[in-house]
């Protein structure tokens, strides 16, 4: 009892040095509660919160009614975890990919195995890796606990891997870094997947108009007529006027932008869902995710749709512990940013592309 009255008026003490404390309540589980006065909260309660940690307890900032509320609780303890179940679904993930390009690109023309499985894969699992690393440096930079990436197979020969996730062992800590857990993994591996597909572009290789008649004729070729905009900028800017191969590579930047687009959007879980729940806060993120789920069934993407509108129903969203501070400014015009690209991205990498045309 008395380590107990110690460390609670240790508690008191952290509190009442960050925030001016109108009154206090202690409940049967524990949870301290505390009525604080409005003010400078963002940076003082996250300072509060690293403090807590190093001491085993937590904390949240509510508003109830009319006041502000500051509940201090004792952290959930987190299992260690074993390495073993990542690294097996990682080179699980690996092998199918590579087969996946074995299967689609071995006997094209002028495309060797090396292009076909080590640099497909190397570039697949690039942009994947890539995405999840953004979320790690994001939850390092803010000191949260993650998971290491669980990387998921697909099946070869028609869709290689369903991408990955990481699990977030504790809750962001405001609305800037749930932010910007969900951000930094679009943007980190969009970036991956333009590099993936300026070298498609360069390397995809040139038929003279004798092979492509020969290619076409034997069926060893399907000519493609149609593509998406970007992939059609590409070709021209590197091979105007010339009958081209497409490169495997365009195949991974093609999935690599279709993960990227459809983890914008601002629904459920995904990374997008994760940039509006910090924007827009809880009730409208509902409403987002309702819109979102209808919107990619209108697009064709029904299973997608379906499967965010009945998990969104079962699994909650991922809540910040400061709810109450305001996301900064410059991630306000972030938030509309990624709507914009969302947008950018289904008009020109999306509409008309090989994958969903052809594959």
């Amino acid at each position: 009892m008395t380590l107990l009255m110690e460390l609670n008026g240790e508690i008191d003490s952290m509190v009442s040095s960050r925030f001016k404390v109108l009154d206090k309540y202690e409940r049967e589980d524990g949870t301290l509660e505390y009525l604080v006065e409005d003010g400078d909260l963002k940076l003082n309660f996250e300072r509060l919160v690293q403090g807590l940690k190093a001491r085993g307890y937590l904390a949240s900032l509510r508003r109830r009614d009319s006041s502000l509320v500051l509940y201090v609780f004792k952290a959930p303890q987190v299992k260690r975890r074993s390495n073993l179940k990542p690294s097996a679904l990682l080179l699980a993930t690996v092998l199918v990919v590579a087969l996946d390009g074995y299967i689609r690109f071995m006997g094209v023309p002028k495309i060797t195995i090396f292009e076909s499985v080590f640099l497909y894969t190397a570039s697949m699992m690039g942009i994947i890796g890539i995405h999840e690393f953004g979320h790690k440096l994001a939850s390092w930079y803010h000191k949260m606990k993650t998971s290491l990436p669980y990387f998921i197979p697909g099946i070869p020969g028609f869709w290689p891997t369903l991408g990955a996730v990481i699990t977030s062992l504790e809750p962001p800590v405001n609305r800037d870094s749930l932010f910007d857990l969900g951000i930094s993994g679009p943007i980190a591996g969009l970036v991956t997947t333009f590099v993936v597909s300026i070298v498609a572009g360069m390397t995809s290789p040139v038929l003279t108009q004798r092979e492509l008649s020969h290619y076409l004729s034997s069926g060893l070729l399907v000519e493609v007529n149609r593509l998406d905009i970007y992939t059609e900028w590409l070709i021209n800017y590197f091979h105007p006027n010339q009958n081209v191969i497409l490169s495997p590579l365009f195949f991974a930047s093609s999935i690599g932008f279709f993960v990227t687009f459809l983890n914008l959007f601002p629904a459920w879980q995904l990374d997008g869902g994760h940039i509006a729940s910090s924007a827009l806060g809880v009730e409208k993120h509902k409403l987002t995710t309702f819109i979102s789920a209808v919107v990619m069934m209108l697009m064709g993407f029904v299973l997608m749709g379906l499967l965010v509108l009945i998990l969104s129903t079962y699994s909650p969203e991922m809540r910040p512990l400061d709810e109450v501070s305001p996301l900064s400014k410059g991630r306000k015009l972030a938030f509309v940013a990624s709507l914009a690209l969302l947008v950018w991205l289904y008009f020109f990498t999306i509409r008309g592309n090989m994958l969903f045309t052809y594959f």
